[in-house]
């Protein structure tokens, strides 16, 4: 019995520890997010209205992952060890974290190492860990073409683009569970100015976001629970 017992504990210990040590998460509420977990650029895309309409995701993993499943919690993780194989548009791409520069019209190909890169698509990946489930807004700006998922369902899709990295032209409504949420960003560009960006409302203070600002993301999201196994961590399906 006593065995048993330890056992349930430990069980216990490792399914809450990843999310009961403090973190150095994203400030929310109205601040830009800046770290994503970003795929490297698509390229040679053809262009924001060909690209839009492409799931490179599924087109490259053989249908791994696709634009909806990895904005859950189930394809955020298998990104882990998903290369997007694109020989026609970037090779072999992997994930990692990205740094956007929230001022720079050029972000977009700047936080892969391109300056004011044509005909590219994007794509970053965050974690909102919500206190309570609520209904809230979200205020991205892009250029060009972007679409946004949230827990596998798209909430957005506009191919206009805002006029400035800070400027936001259709604040949109959004609901959060609480607990882990998924936003998965794309945004593809023709030419000239590249930038996404993105905040959510003044009272949205207390979201958690993560990429971290000291670089986590897979590490520090709760245990998937895989048949035949007790609890297992993101980390440890990335090191596998």
């Amino acid at each position: 019995m006593k065995k048993f017992t330890i056992f349930i504990t430990l069980a216990c210990v490792v399914m809450i520890t990843p999310m009961a040590l403090a973190q150095n998460w994203q400030p929310a509420g109205d601040n830009w997010i800046a770290k994503w977990w970003g795929l490297d650029l698509v390229t040679s895309t053809g262009g924001f209205n060909t690209s839009a309409g492409i799931d490179y995701l599924a087109e490259g993993s053989g249908g791994l992952i696709s634009n909806a499943s990895v904005s859950t919690r189930d394809g955020a993780g298998k990104t882990a060890n998903a290369i997007v194989n694109l020989p026609d548009n970037g090779g072999a791409l992997a994930w990692s974290i990205v740094d956007i520069n929230v001022e720079d019209q050029l972000n977009m190909s700047t936080s892969h190492g391109h300056p004011d890169a044509r005909d590219i698509t994007w794509h970053g990946i965050i974690a909102i860990i919500s206190p309570d489930e609520r209904t809230t807004i979200m205020h991205p700006a892009h250029d060009d073409y972007a679409q946004i998922w949230i827990n596998g369902e798209q909430i957005y899709d506009n191919s206009a683009w805002t006029g400035g990295v800070q400027e936001v032209t259709t604040p949109t409504e959004i609901n959060l569970k609480k607990g882990e949420n998924f936003l998965h960003f794309k945004c593809g560009e023709s030419g000239g100015a590249d930038y996404v960006n993105l905040h959510f409302e003044p009272t949205d203070t207390d979201l958690l976001i993560a990429p971290t600002t000291d670089n986590l993301f897979l590490d520090i999201l709760t245990p998937v629970e895989p048949q035949g196994k007790l609890a297992t961590q993101w980390a440890d399906l990335k090191r596998k």
